[in-house]
């Protein structure tokens, strides 16, 4: 039988961890929206508020691109989605990329306070979201067609 002590402790320790675990999450999102808010034009990405913990970006003044933690309670996964519904429609975020956060700063083994790597980390995460889009333009297809199976692949 466990008493008050014991599971002070233990709920101290639980409380503690997670707080570190969601400063290290907001000093990744800092670190990613100033390095893309600096490049912002060249990439065609405009920093959006969400109403969340993620953070969000409109690519093309158009695509919502979502970043944000798991939902899983102490989650280290880091889940990249694109709002893939038609623009008359509700919101349908897909998950297209994942990275893993750890406790020692980095994330996928990039420290979260080095801005540049963390934007290329970034840049090679939504990259085939970019492709994608510049296939349907070449190719004079329509394009969420071609991001449904880019996301979901038969």
């Amino acid at each position: 039988m466990s008493t008050l002590s014991e599971l002070s402790s233990k709920a101290d320790y639980i409380a503690n961890r997670n707080h570190q675990l969601k400063a290290q999450w907001h000093s990744y999102q800092n670190s990613l929206t100033q390095a893309i808010s600096a490049k912002n034009k060249k990439i065609n990405h405009e920093f959006i508020y969400s109403e969340g913990d993620d953070i969000r970006f409109a690519l093309f003044n158009h695509f919502i691109i979502s970043i944000r933690l798991s939902d899983d309670f102490f989650s280290h996964d880091i889940l990249y989605s694109i709002n893939i519904a038609s623009p008359d429609a509700p919101a349908r975020f897909s998950t297209f990329a994942h990275a893993k956060l750890n406790e020692q700063g980095t994330v996928d083994a990039i420290p979260i306070g080095d801005k540049p790597a963390i934007l290329d980390h970034y840049l090679n995460k939504i990259a085939a979201i970019y492709q994608c889009l510049f296939d349907a333009l070449q190719g004079n297809q329509p394009i969420y067609p071609q991001l449904e199976q880019l996301l979901n692949p038969a």
